[in-house]
Formats: C-alpha cells, structure tokens, sequence
C-alpha cells in the first residue's frame, strides 16, 4: 500500500514541498515577531514621553475635553451586577455617563438596579433610532443625586452588538466607551483614553483601545481592583502570557505603523459620530470588535480623511478569564468563526490598491498570518502523521527544527514578558516573574493544542455552515471584599 502511495506523490517531492513552504511560512512569523519587538518597544517609550507633557491632572483640570459615555451591555448579571455597575460610575472623569444596557435578562438583573440605584421609570419614545436595534421598552434614571450620569436601558433581546448600538443611539457625548458589565476598569482608564484625542492635530482619532489584564483570583474592593494575584490555575495562567504578548508585542507594535485593525470589545473608544455613519456594531457577525474596527478604516479610506488607530500599553481594564478547557475551546471557536465572518465580509480589501496599506499590507497580514495560522498548524500535524507512516520523516531532522521552533516561542514570550515586567508594576514579584516564564515554557504542550483545537473547531463550524451563536461563558466572579 505504502509503494503504490510513494508512487503517487512521486516519492519525496511533495515531503520536501511540504517542509520548504512550512519552513517559509514559520520564518515569515518569526520575521514578523522580530519587527514586533522593535515597534513595540519603540511605541510604548513614545506614549511614556508623551505622558510628561499632557498629564491625567491636566486633563482633569481642562474645560475643553470631550464628554465620554460608558456603555455596557448586559444579560443575566443578577449575581454580580450591583458590584459591576458600582465598579463603573467609580471612574474618575469629569464628564462622563454610563448608559447599562438590559438586553432581556431573564434574571432579576433589572430588579436588583431598580432598588440599589432608586431608579425611575422613564419614556423610552423620544430615543432616536440611528442605528436599527431590538425595541426598548424603559428608560431608567436613578433618583439619587450621586447616581445622576447613570441610565438603564430596559430593551428586548437582541444580543451584544444590539444592544451597544442601542446605547449609541442614546448617548450624547462625543466619544462613547464600549466594555463589558463584568469588566473592572482603572479608575484613571478613561483619562488615558482621551489623551490621543488631544494630542492629534493632523489626523482623526477613530479608534483608541487599551491593554486588557486577567484578573482570575485577584482581590476587588469597592469595585476596584485591590490586589493583583496571578492565577492559580495554569489555564488562566497561560492567558496571561498570552495577552502580554498579543497585547505589548502585537497591537503595540500595529499601532506604531496605524495598521491596527482590532480594539477589543472588553474596552474601546470610538468617536460616536462615526460609529453611527457606518451604522455600528454588525450584530450579525459573532466577532463584532474586530468587524467594526475594519469597516471604520474602509469608511475613512473611501472619504479620504487621514486617520488613526491607536493602542495604549497600559492595562487599563481588567476581565475574567476562562478557567478551564472546556470554556476555553468555547471561547476560541467563537473568536475563529467571527475572524471567518469579519475576512469573508471584507474580502474585497484584498490586495485593493484603493484602500492603500489597509488593503495592500495590514488585510492580507490578517488573512495569511492569523486567519491562516491555525490552519498551517493542523496541516502541519496531518503531514508529521501521514509522512511519518509513510516513512519519509528524517527523525532526528525533525525532532531539532522542533526544538527549534520550541526555543524561538520560548524567546518571544521571554522578551515580552520582560518587557512588560520592566514597563509596568503589575508583577514585579520575582515569584509571579518566575510563574510567568514557567506557564510560557510548558504552553506549546497543553494550552496550544487547546487553542489550535478551538479554532479548527470554529472553522469547521463555518465551512459546514453549522449554526453556533456566542456559547455560555460561564464564570466564577472575582474575590470581592468590602472590608
């Protein structure tokens, strides 16, 4: 059986095919990584310069910064809403709402605001509808004098995105903050936010996101976030490392040539205006951050306005991370079957000269290097298996391009760490230095294979066009304490 195979592939042509075009694609990411590593370095020592001349003090004391409203979606939150929504209206700003958006809970989410808050029901019939969404029933406005930049939305279901473009329509300010309920934001996040705002002259600002931390088993008090702790479970631990290094190696480094097309859902600005010309979030698509990201670029590409998107090194906001695997490979296939839907609905910025660097460089980066990853990867361990029965496998060549490719990981995730330890006081600890390089050294063996499965499962999901919506994302709450 094996003689007549190697006859039709024509012996080792295709296995050595096979390893220059899995070589070249693995050189190409490490090219990449490296040009990472310098942008990012280069990034995040030009946001601390600009941090002397414009400090948060002074955009406090400004009577000309823009107004920001807070929105965040919820759904079934009745557990923790009151500390989530305490933790919110904690931000210090001086011009700033916070809109909570209801989306049907089926819980007593809505009961529990209404008593803790002293809210009163409003007519919801003067909202205008800029941006089609599920009806809204009520308008919530608290009573209490210490809660006046707080309104509740009572809406019908409609799912995530539906209901941050209901808070759209309502807001008034000219920036709007999209988050979620159960997230814990810095109290000076929204300080930090605006600064690009204010310091760009010649172009527009239509985007601006920030560092997201993993707060598994941290301490929060009042609403804010006391005590960072590492977690204690290897999976949220390798999340960690594995937002260091997306965060500071990735998206710093985008940000540093404007080729940024994500803000992450968890905590990003938009200019309310342009949200609401393209007609908001696409409740359509289960990964909305990153579909709305690249039709704000599209559409400022086609008007030909110069703008910017911009990322902040700091971690700004803080969010649970999935604890075990099952949660995980949830999450993963939902992240791989938006990725799906974002690159097929934007397949004609391709290699499209009219969109400039966007369609010539920063598209085709996503289509060949993250959508493609995972699935260079599963070809990969189908021709190890297939060219191993085969016997074409030279062992001891294989076995050291992997540990090559082992070492190189390793060193990545080594520098970003470091690099993040040395710019930021979050783990300064050598304990939680030496966990850290510990979760990053053993994640190639237990905690990729979880993400590479989720993702394949997503695709799979996508390619039999097989009906999936955003899954439970069950979650254990953060320590809270009020003493």
């Amino acid at each position: 059986m094996w003689d007549s195979a190697e006859s039709f592939f024509g012996s080792y042509y295709i296995y050595w095919i096979s390893v220059f075009l899995f070589i070249g694609y693995g050189a190409s990411l490490v090219t990449l990584y490296l040009s990472g590593i310098i942008l990012a370095r280069r990034s995040i020592k030009r946001t601390k310069q600009r941090s002397i001349f414009l400090r948060e003090e002074d955009i406090v004391s400004a009577t000309d910064i823009p107004s920001v409203t807070v929105i965040a979606p919820a759904y079934n939150e009745g557990l923790t809403i009151i500390e989530n929504v305490k933790s919110l209206l904690s931000i210090q700003y001086p011009y700033y709402e916070l809109i909570l958006v209801n989306d049907g809970s089926k819980d007593d989410s809505l009961e529990k605001l209404i008593e803790e808050f002293d809210l009163e029901q409003q007519d919801a019939t003067f909202i205008t509808q800029p941006i089609p969404t599920a009806s809204v029933k009520h308008i919530y406005k608290s009573r209490k004098k210490k809660y006046t930049h707080l309104t509740v939305i009572d809406k019908n279901n409609g799912g995530k995105a539906d209901s941050i473009n209901a808070g759209v329509n309502f807001a008034t300010t000219e920036l709007v903050i999209f988050t979620d309920v159960d997230c814990i934001i810095e109290q000076d996040a929204i300080l930090k936010m605006v600064r690009p705002y204010l310091e760009e002259d010649d172009k527009e600002i239509i985007g601006c996101g920030g560092g997201i931390g993993i707060a598994n088993d941290s301490v929060i008090k009042n609403g804010i976030l006391a005590e960072l702790r590492l977690p204690s479970r290897l999976i949220p631990m390798n999340q960690v490392v594995e937002y260091i290094r997306a965060f500071l190696l990735g998206r710093m480094a985008w940000s540093e040539v404007n080729g940024l097309m994500l803000i992450s859902g968890a905590f990003g600005m938009y200019p309310r205006k342009r949200v609401i010309e393209v007609g908001g979030f696409n409740p359509k698509t289960v990964g909305e951050d990153l579909e709305l990201c690249i039709r704000l670029r599209k559409h400022m590409e086609e008007k030909k306005i110069p703008y910017k998107v911009v990322y902040l090194p700091e971690t700004l906001c803080w969010t649970e991370a999935p604890s075990d695997y099952n949660i995980l490979i949830r999450q993963r296939d939902r992240w791989a079957r938006g990725l799906w839907e974002t690159i097929s609905l934007h397949k004609d910025l391709f290699f499209n000269r009219k969109y400039s660097k966007m369609g010539m460089l920063y598209y085709p980066y996503w289509l060949f290097f993250e959508f493609g990853a995972p699935i260079v990867e599963f070809l990969g361990v189908i021709c190890i298996i297939a060219f191993g029965l085969l016997g074409w496998i030279h062992w001891p060549f294989a076995i050291l391009l992997s540990f090559a490719a082992y070492l190189v990981g390793c060193v990545f995730s080594t520098i970003a760490i470091f690099m993040y330890v040395k710019s930021f006081d979050h783990y300064t600890k050598p304990k939680q230095v030496v966990e850290l390089l510990l979760a990053a050294y053993l994640e190639p063996f237990y905690y990729h294979p979880l993400l590479l499965f989720g993702q394949m499962k997503g695709y799979y999901k996508k390619l039999f066009d097989i009906t999936s919506g955003w899954g439970t994302m069950t979650r254990k709450g953060f320590k809270i304490t009020k003493s």
